[in-house]
C-alpha cells in the first residue's frame, strides 16, 4: 500500500521525475516520463532511465478495487474496519488460495469467470506457482500476494510461470507494485497495421501459428488455452517477433494429471462444438480432455474468420502459386476432424509462400 501510494504520488505530481519500483529480484528500476492519468485501457506508456520502452498496467478496473476492498476484511473473518496489516496475521492462505481455483472450476455458466482457470484439478496449483516464489522472501506475504493477483487478474502469475526469457510469445515481465504492473513494450497491434505488405502479414501469421502451437504444447506439465484471441492483444515490433499482451483470460490444464472416474472422456481430443461465427468452446469441456485444439482454431479465425479475416483478401498470384492455401484455412475453420493435420499443412505452406517471397510488394 505504502508501494502503491508513494507510485500515484509521483505520477500525480513528479511527471518527468524518475520513478523507483521494484522488480521481481528485489532490484530497482526507474521509470520517467508518465502521462498523468490512465487510459481507458488503465495503461500507462514511459521509458526507462535507459531509455527502454515499457508498459504499466491496471490490474483491474477502479470498480472490480472498490468491489474486492469492500469483501476483503469479512473474506479473512477480521472486523470490518480491519487494517491490511492484519492480513499477515491469518491463516489458511493455502486453503483459500486452493478456493479460488475451485470457485472458477464451478462458477455457473452463464455468469463471466474471474480469475485463474486451473483445471482439471486444483492441487495442481502449487506445481503451476512454482516460479513464482522466491527464495528468501516472506513466504506468508508472497501467498497473500498470489492470492490478490488469483482474485483480481492472473496475468503477472502467467508471465511469470511462461516468461519471454524462455521462448514464449508474451511480454518480459518487471514486476508488480501494489496492484500495478509493469511489462516491456512489445510493439504496436497488429489491428493498428494497416499499411504492410501481405507478405509481412504472413510473417506474422506464420508466428501467430506457432505461438498457438506452443500454448498447446511447448510446456512439460501445462496446456494454456487463451480465451481472448484478437488483433487488438497480439502486438509486433520492428523486428517482426510477435507477442500476445492479454494473458489476463486463460485456461490452464494439467496434461499430466491421472484421471479419476469423473473425467472419463480425459483421453479424448476435444474440438470446438458447433460451426458459426464466433467461438463456441466450452471451458468444462476444455477441463474435461488432456488436448483440445482451442488455440488452433482460435488462431485461424483471427486470420481467415468471420470477422476481419486478417490474411483475406490473398493475393491473385499467391492464389496461383498455391492454392490450397485459401482450403486449408477454410478446412481449420470448418472441419474439425483432424485440425492438427490440416494446422500442420498450413504452416508448411506459409513457410513455403514466405521463402518464395510472393505478396511482398502487396498491401491490403
Amino acid at each position: 500500500f505504502v508501494c502503491l501510494f508513494l507510485l500515484w504520488f509521483f505520477i500525480l505530481f513528479y511527471d518527468y521525475k524518475f520513478l523507483i519500483l521494484q522488480n521481481v529480484h528485489g532490484n530497482c528500476v526507474y521509470f520517467s516520463k508518465w502521462s498523468y492519468v490512465f487510459n481507458a485501457k488503465n495503461i500507462f506508456y514511459g521509458l526507462t532511465r535507459t531509455n527502454r520502452k515499457v508498459v504499466l498496467k491496471k490490474l483491474a478496473h477502479n470498480w472490480e478495487f472498490d468491489e474486492f476492498d469492500s469483501k476483503i476484511c469479512k473474506t479473512w473473518n477480521l472486523s470490518q474496519d480491519c487494517n491490511p496489516n492484519q492480513l499477515l496475521n491469518v491463516t489458511n492462505v493455502d486453503a483459500k488460495i486452493l478456493d479460488i481455483v475451485n470457485l472458477n472450476l464451478s462458477w455457473p455458466g452463464e455468469e463471466p469467470r474471474k480469475g485463474l482457470v486451473l483445471c482439471p484439478y486444483s492441487y495442481s496449483l502449487y506445481d503451476l506457482l512454482n516460479p513464482v516464489f522466491y527464495p528468501k522472501r516472506n513466504h506468508k506475504a508472497e501467498l497473500l500476494n498470489i492470492w490478490t493477483m488469483l482474485s483480481l487478474n492472473p496475468e503477472p502469475i502467467i508471465l511469470q510461470v511462461i516468461p519471454k526469457s524462455k521462448g514464449w510469445p508474451v511480454p518480459a515481465y518487471g514486476g508488480v507494485c501494489g496492484r500495478l504492473e509493469v511489462v516491456a513494450y512489445e510493439g504496436e497491434t497488429l489491428a493498428s497495421l494497416n499499411d504492410v505488405t501481405w507478405y509481412k502479414k504472413l510473417k506474422y501469421a506464420q508466428k501467430i501459428l506457432k505461438a498457438a502451437m506452443d500454448f498447446t504444447f511447448k510446456h512439460d506439465r501445462f496446456r494454456f488455452y487463451l480465451m481472448d484471441w484478437s488483433l487488438d492483444n497480439i502486438v509486433v515490433n520492428d523486428n517482426d517477433v510477435v507477442t500476445f499482451v492479454d494473458l489476463e483470460d486463460v485456461v490452464i490444464v494439467d496434461k499430466n494429471i491421472l484421471p479419476k472416474r469423473d473425467l472419463p472422456d480425459w483421453y479424448k481430443r476435444y474440438g470446438r462444438e458447433q460451426l458459426g461465427p464466433g467461438f463456441t468452446f466450452s471451458i468444462e469441456n476444455l477441463c474435461k480432455h488432456h488436448l483440445s485444439d482451442h488455440n488452433l482454431w482460435a488462431a485461424c479465425y483471427i486470420l481467415a474468420g468471420d470477422d476481419k479475416p486478417y490474411l483475406y483478401p490473398i493475393p491473385s498470384e499467391a492464389n496461383e502459386t498455391k492454392p490450397h492455401l485459401y482450403r486449408l484455412l477454410e478446412d481449420c475453420l470448418r472441419n474439425s476432424d483432424d485440425r492438427f493435420k490440416t494446422f500442420t499443412k498450413l504452416q508448411h505452406v506459409i513457410d513455403d509462400l514466405l521463402d518464395s517471397k510472393l505478396g511482398s510488394n502487396v498491401i491490403r
